[in-house]
């Protein structure tokens, strides 16, 4: 579970979501990076991982808990 101390939002998130919330609050990250983290973490689909990374992020980005931002 997480709250959204800007929106007062509180979102129920997978495992998978928070490892990435998580990477990102350290640093920008590419998706490969992202991919590379949850494929040592979890065991994923290669086939279908980037697609998974894209839909990931920009769920995240949908509930305004990320932002895009340059490398």
């Amino acid at each position: 579970m997480l709250f959204n101390e800007v929106s007062g939002a509180t979102h129920l998130l997978t495992l998978e979501a928070l490892v990435v919330l998580q990477q990102l609050g350290a640093a920008p990250t590419s998706e490969a990076t992202i991919a590379g983290a949850l494929r040592e973490r979890f065991e994923v689909d290669d086939a279908t991982l980037s697609d998974d990374v894209a839909d990931l992020l920009e769920q995240l980005s949908s509930l305004d808990l990320i932002e895009p931002c340059p490398l």
